[in-house]
């Protein structure tokens, strides 16, 4: 036992294991996708006549297709970030939906450069490209993930939080799409450490390379859950003046981009949340609507928020994370807990979209309280019959695992939220 629990606590066996669950998952996954049923979910042959498929990629379909379930479908949007990882210039950004989210298109766009080299990449190339650049931002999510929680938790928490986050309904859903969903994941666990770090050791120098970093994340997707958060503490902490520099300095990035789409690409910046009245602009025209709209929008916010946790977790996590949560093993608990809940909320409310794939974002937090809840009752168990505790372990990880990596969508409408 004592040579077990010292391989689980070696840097190459945690990177191995983490790596090879991973690379099962991926497997898994074409095998056994999810997807919505609605039309913004269709087969791959149905994008094949949008796009230049050349005789090789017909080759490599030819040997991959046999390994891929034909229930596989691809969202609506790989089309726009694959034709934006293919040709990453301004005539394929000129008033394109995802103006505002070059991070992911670019991150493919780098990965494709050895090619370029010899010819210009095909689609198929891209699209292979764009799943190894998810598979590389979930592995490194993980490891930051697993790395965060042994240092504020504990091994057994590490290892059973980072297996749920493995085999999760999120990762089982967006691994194989060629969308941003990992790359999110990636930007919220980065930003957890580098908080974590800067709490710890706070500098001004460090203020600003993790202002930028974040700053930089949101061009991948504007998630500002992450930006709220911060600045949630910061109010809270009375650390006004840290506060206000980040919110200055992780605009940056931002500001860089928008000056490149509109002096160097000359190109008229356009964001389609601002543009469909998202992002909080409907704010300043709610005082025009008739009164019932306005109870309505502010008395289905949680509601909806709730629904949303509940898809994006399939429930049991989250009533053990509530049951976890005075197991916490800091004094800001609260604020850390309930203030992650919130900005997410805020964000919510304020683009009045209510996205399951944004609830999921709330993962560095439901899962090591859903697994220190576990431990609570599994403890008290123990009191009875000591093979109940690991008993209860393997139940309830279990049916989070099963349930997570089934075709949820054919029980309710989960990916359509």
């Amino acid at each position: 036992m004592i040579l077990i629990k010292e391989l689980f606590s070696q840097k190459w066996f945690i990177a191995f294991a983490l790596i090879s669950l991973l690379f099962f998952q991926l497997i898994y996954n074409f095998s056994f996708p999810i997807y919505g049923l609605n039309d913004n979910w269709q087969p791959v042959s149905t994008y094949l006549p949008k796009f230049t498929v050349e005789s090789a990629d017909n080759f490599i379909l030819g040997k991959i297709y046999p390994f891929i379930s034909a229930e596989y479908r691809l969202n609506s949007d790989v089309g726009n970030y694959l034709e934006l990882a293919q040709n990453f210039n301004a005539q394929y950004f000129a008033r394109h939906v995802f103006l505002n989210r070059p991070l992911y298109p670019f991150l493919i766009f780098l990965f494709s450069l050895p090619v370029r080299v010899f010819t210009a990449p095909s689609y198929g190339t891209i699209f292979a490209l764009s799943i190894l650049v998810n598979f590389i931002l979930i592995n490194t999510a993980v490891l930051l993930f697993f790395r965060l929680l042994r240092k504020t938790f504990s091994l057994k928490v590490a290892w059973l939080s980072s297996i749920l986050l493995i085999f999760s309904p999120f990762v089982h859903s967006y691994l194989i799409q060629p969308l941003a969903e990992m790359l999110m994941v990636f930007a919220v666990i980065l930003s957890a450490c580098l908080l974590s770090d800067y709490i710890k050791k706070p500098s001004f120098s460090k203020l600003i390379i993790f202002s930028l970093i974040i700053g930089t994340l949101m061009l991948g997707k504007m998630f500002f859950a992450i930006s709220l958060f911060i600045l949630l503490l910061a109010i809270y902490f009375k650390r006004y003046q840290e506060g206000f520099a980040f919110l200055i300095i992780h605009l940056i990035p931002f500001l860089l981009w928008y000056l490149w789409i509109t002096q160097v690409w000359q190109i008229s910046y356009f964001s389609l949340e601002i543009q469909g009245q998202h992002m909080g602009i409907w704010l300043f025209s709610i005082f025009q609507w008739p009164w019932h709209e306005i109870v309505r929008v502010f008395f289905t916010a949680i509601p909806n928020f709730i629904a949303a946790l509940i898809y994006s977790f399939i429930l049991i996590p989250l009533i053990f994370s509530a049951a976890g949560l005075k197991m916490l093993p800091f004094k800001s608990k609260n604020i850390i807990y309930f203030g992650s809940l919130f900005s997410v909320l805020a964000l919510s409310f304020l683009t009045t979209i209510y996205l399951y794939r944004h609830a999921f974002l709330l993962f560095p937090i439901i899962y090591p309280t859903c697994i220190l809840g576990i431990g609570f009752v599994a403890d008290n168990l123990k009191k009875y019959r000591g093979w109940l505790s690991p008993l209860f372990y393997a139940i309830i990880i279990t049916a989070i695992i099963f349930i997570s990596n089934i075709n949820i969508h054919q029980i309710f409408n989960y990916l359509e939220m």
